[in-house]
């Protein structure tokens, strides 16, 4: 008998889910976006702050995409240029300031992030990471045609130039100059191209 109630409720659940992931690919639609600019939208996996995120025409995100932007202090700014695509499952999230340029490309599970929960202090550190303040050490931006691969991070403080390639898995935490090819944890240039 609790088999089968326990059944029920995890279908009940799951229909759910499926509800609200329409809800909010909707929610986006309608509230971050003006009609007919975004290109698809996938199932939303999460949506906090709509009003602080802006989204250029053509721009495309594929299903599990957490867009947010905590308004700790300041309101933060995170926007999206044109006809950029973000794969499965990426998160942005924006306390200060996130600028990506347009026809970016990501890979799947990419972490973008302009802040963290704490910092790296003893009294800090003392605290369950839920009840630390959220901060932020700068802002991330990312200029026009830039490619990330699967699983990379992009940590606060960061600016990537124009045409870089972040290879996958890397955790980038400091500048990438443009035309650079990067990669590792920490990234490191593994080629830089210039323009003859």
């Amino acid at each position: 008998m609790m088999n089968m109630i326990w059944l029920k409720l995890h279908n009940i659940r799951g229909y759910l889910r499926i509800k609200v992931n329409i809800v909010r690919a909707v929610w986006l639609r309608l509230v971050v976006q003006e009609s007919g600019r975004l290109k698809s939208v996938g199932k939303i996996g999460l949506l906090e702050g709509p009003q602080y995120i802006k989204i250029g025409e053509g721009t495309k995100f594929c299903d599990g995409v957490y867009l947010t932007a905590w308004r700790i202090k300041d309101a933060p700014i995170l926007e999206i240029g044109k006809n950029c695509e973000f794969g499965t499952s990426n998160h942005i999230t924006c306390s200060n300031k996130i600028k990506i340029g347009n026809n970016c490309l990501t890979g799947k599970w990419v972490t973008i992030t302009d802040n963290s929960h704490g910092q790296t202090i003893f009294e800090d550190m003392t605290k369950s990471p839920l009840v630390r303040k959220v901060i932020s050490k700068g802002p991330v931006i990312i200029d026009d045609n830039v490619w990330i691969g699967d699983k990379a991070t992009i940590l606060p403080s960061v600016h990537i130039g124009e045409g870089a390639i972040v290879g996958a898995n890397s955790v980038v935490s400091k500048d990438v100059p443009p035309y650079a090819v990067v990669a590792g944890n920490p990234a490191k240039i593994i080629k830089q191209t210039k323009n003859e």
